[in-house]
């Protein structure tokens, strides 16, 4: 029996490219073939045009304030790095497309905005699984029809899925409630997410862990078991917006006091650390003495290989999605791993967290069994 995951599919992000594989190995742990649809979506169908100013009202206004010529020198230094940017960034890309080729299984058949009726032509597929990741927020520019798999009338769950934001516009809530009443079962990675669901649509649905959280500390040991040991301790820092100055001061002090080297993923600056593949992320955290973030798979990591950890607020003026972390550290009783009003350094008490995530592991999967159950008994299929 085979099953095809519907998902992002992004070369350039760890936490999409690790869900991935944790969603694909949890199904073959049920004995399912298991292909992920490659897409690539680019659709302005929900965006939002903004106003650009006029290119000649820019040049005067920097005129009057003598700003001129520091812009265009400015605009000379940055082409120069972006140039070695984009060397580095290729890099960085194949490595991530190497990892997907040695551990991802895909379609051959790209999925965009042309062609989604293709999904007639995947007949081996006997049922599709939606999730995880931001699949449903619409201000990627990605998001469309394809994020509900509207062309086809094979059985649907989503495992996992994510809104990414508290709430939707009110233009969108008809296309929104199309798409989950056509879903067998749903199922959302945070609370808010059941809320738009419950609110929007005639299903309920259902609050489940990470696919990366399904995956225990041993299976993800598997995956990075050839990857490198790191002699000097380190603190490992992950932010998706760069810290603000204080936040950058305060780690570099608890490094100091510690005798700890800092390794920072997710900055250009540092290319060794900017190319690394899916697995080595994985590999860091799995070595490094405290995590300092602002990302949710941060978190995740940092929890299952029991590593001290401090969440910071995202330095940034887009809506928050904070959601996903706060349903997280609720479920564990971890809410005081923000980094406001924290009294500093202590010990997690890793002992209740991993009773309460073994907990939450059970429901997780019960929610899959009891899908799988109904997919199986109504289409009178076998594994």
């Amino acid at each position: 029996m085979k099953v095809g995951i519907q998902t992002i599919v992004d070369y350039n992000n760890y936490g999409n490219r690790l869900q991935n594989y944790a969603m694909q190995t949890i199904l073959e742990s049920y004995g399912f073939n298991v292909v992920t649809l490659k897409n690539n979506f680019i659709n302005d169908k929900f965006q939002m045009k903004n106003k650009k100013e006029p290119v000649y009202l820019k040049i005067l206004s920097l005129i009057k304030k003598r700003e001129l010529i520091k812009k265009i020198k400015d605009k000379i230094d940055h082409k120069k790095k972006q140039n070695l940017f984009n060397t580095i960034d290729k890099k960085r890309s194949e490595n991530f497309r190497l990892f997907t080729q040695n551990y991802i299984k895909e379609t051959d058949i790209i999925f965009d905005v042309t062609n989604q009726d293709r999904l007639d032509e995947l007949c081996d597929v006997d049922f599709f699984v939606i999730g995880s990741d931001q699949v449903w927020n619409y201000s990627f520019p990605r998001f469309s029809d394809f994020d509900f798999l509207l062309t086809t009338t094979k059985p649907k769950i989503s495992y996992a899925a994510s809104f990414g934001v508290s709430n939707v516009p009110n233009d969108l809530n008809v296309f929104y409630a199309k798409g989950l009443n056509s879903l067998l079962y749903i199922s959302v990675r945070e609370k808010s997410g059941k809320n738009i669901v419950e609110r929007l649509s005639e299903k309920k649905a259902d609050v489940v862990l990470d696919p990366t959280l399904l995956l225990d500390k041993k299976q993800w040991e598997a995956l990075i078991s050839k990857n490198k040991q790191y002699k000097e301790p380190f603190i490992l820092t992950y932010f998706l917006n760069s810290p603000d100055a204080q936040t950058d001061k305060y780690i570099k002090n608890v490094a100091q006091k510690n005798n700890f080297r800092i390794k920072s993923l997710g900055s250009r600056e540092d290319e060794e650390m900017w190319t690394i593949d899916p697995s080595e992320f994985v590999n860091l955290f799995s070595q490094a003495q405290a995590i300092f973030t602002d990302s949710f798979h941060a978190c995740v990591f940092s929890i299952i290989f029991e590593k001290y950890f401090e969440i910071f607020e995202r330095n940034t003026h887009y809506p928050s999605m904070n959601s996903r972390i706060d349903t997280l550290l609720s479920d564990l009783s971890l809410e005081d791993r923000w980094h406001e009003g924290n009294n500093g350094i202590y010990d997690i008490d890793y002992s209740t967290v991993a009773k309460k995530l073994s907990a939450r592991r059970q429901e997780s999967f019960r929610f899959l069994d009891t899908c799988l159950e109904e997919i199986l008994s109504k289409g009178d299929l076998k594994l």
